[in-house]
């Protein structure tokens, strides 16, 4: 639900409440008003008998005024009094119904003779009332129901237009670009400052990135120099004459672990590329192409070490990704079949639209296989494994919209790469 229609539902459901408020004291205050004013006729009424009966209109005459008035003496010490009190009488059009009256009494005084005299009038029902009401807030509630609606989907978006251009705005934020966002000029203060906080923000996003990617593209680069310059003096001491076995096998572990310190600096280089998206995926690129020529490069180190590739590759299948990050996901997934599998063990490649499914024999994995795909977590028997193999295939999935899983059963290793379905 968008903040339009929140807020027209937090108005609706106020509305009730206010009406429903309003509706009850409107009912109590109609009610009394209802009363008095049937009171004060009543009481001019009486005034108005007591003014004929002086001016001497039979009484036969004035009782036919839904009036009792009888002459209780003359000279009598009676005060006069009046007293209001509701009744029930016969209904004047309707055989054996009754409706409730307003009745008045009381002694007048008139020329020294003294009459009681007692009136109805026909009293508004607290049921009508109530109807009454009811009719009338409904439909004003109706009416400004409508009325918020039509505001809130008209005049509200209006007044929001400069928001959904913000949005829009932010959407086409690409972090490589130089170029400031097009935010749109309003006289709305909140906006204003949304837009000065958003112009901070991206700015400061971008500088950010142009450091983060200098530094690793400057210390990859400046890590590889003194690696070479190492591994060259390393080259030139192991063809020294007087050097024991001892001494040689140490020169060669240095040199495996400056090759290892290598290949780390590149890895972790193209994870940050990854994840900072410098590889944009153009067009779709033919994968089964990418998947033939990655199996070839690698069958003759299979065969060495007697592991028969299996392929099973649907020509033609078209993914949409960027063709450094296919070679990257094929090689790693390959070298991975193959540095852990077991001696007569077997590979298998198969792949068709929905996706590329790698398989390869090899013992049980010794942590949760959804953990392989961290960084520098792996098996304790791949002890020449750096750990992030797997862990570029994840991040190039998640970044191109592919999903990859890892499963194992009864001794088969399964890696597979789901396509988005339009492909």
């Amino acid at each position: 639900m968008n903040l339009i229609a929140k807020t027209t539902v937090f108005y609706l459901l106020v509305s009730v409440l206010v009406f429903g408020i309003g509706g009850y004291v409107t009912y109590h205050v109609v009610e009394t008003e209802v009363i008095k004013e049937t009171d004060f006729a009543l009481y001019d009424e009486v005034q108005d008998m007591a003014d004929d009966i002086r001016d001497g209109i039979p009484l036969e005459i004035l009782r036919r005024r839904r009036a009792s008035i009888e002459h209780v003496g003359d000279h009598l010490q009676i005060d006069t009094f009046y007293r209001f009190s509701d009744t029930i009488a016969p209904h004047p059009y309707r055989e054996g119904e009754t409706e409730p009256y307003r009745k008045l009494e009381a002694v007048k005084e008139v020329d020294g003779s003294f009459f009681h005299i007692t009136i109805t009038d026909v009293f508004i029902e607290s049921d009508d009332i109530y109807d009454v009401v009811v009719e009338i807030i409904w439909r004003l509630f109706l009416i400004l129901g409508v009325g918020m609606l039509i505001a809130s989907f008209l005049v509200t978006r209006w007044l929001l237009t400069p928001f959904q251009r913000i949005l829009s705005s932010i959407r086409g934020f690409n972090i490589k670009q130089s170029e400031p966002l097009d935010l749109p000029k309003t006289t709305t203060r909140e906006f204003r400052q949304l837009n000065a906080f958003v112009s901070a923000m991206t700015e400061r996003a971008r500088r950010d990135f142009r450091t983060v990617r200098e530094f690793s593209e400057n210390a990859s680069h400046e890590m590889q120099t003194p690696l070479s310059i190492a591994r060259g003096k390393l080259e030139l001491l192991q063809e020294t004459p007087s050097l024991d076995q001892e001494q040689l096998r140490l020169i060669d572990d240095a040199q495996t672990a400056l090759r290892r310190l290598s290949k780390l600096g590149s890895a972790l280089l193209l994870l940050t590329k990854i994840e900072n998206h410098e590889f944009r995926a153009q067009h779709k690129i033919d994968f089964s192409a990418i998947v033939n020529a990655c199996i070839d490069n690698f069958e003759e180190l299979a065969m060495l070490r007697g592991l028969p590739v299996k392929r099973d590759v649907k020509p033609g299948v078209k993914v949409a990704l960027d063709p450094t990050l296919a070679d990257v996901l094929v090689s790693n997934l390959v070298r991975n079949a193959i540095r852990h599998n077991q001696e007569d063990g077997a590979i298998e490649v198969h792949l068709d639209h929905k996706g590329l499914i790698i398989r390869n024999t090899g013992a049980a994995p010794t942590i949760p296989t959804r953990d392989l795909f961290k960084r520098f977590r792996k098996n304790q028997q791949s002890e020449k494994s750096m750990g992030l193999g797997l862990a570029i295939v994840k991040k190039i999935c998640d970044t191109n919209r592919l999903s990859v899983n890892y499963d194992f059963q009864d001794g088969w290793h399964e890696i597979s790469v789901i396509f988005p379905t339009n492909v």
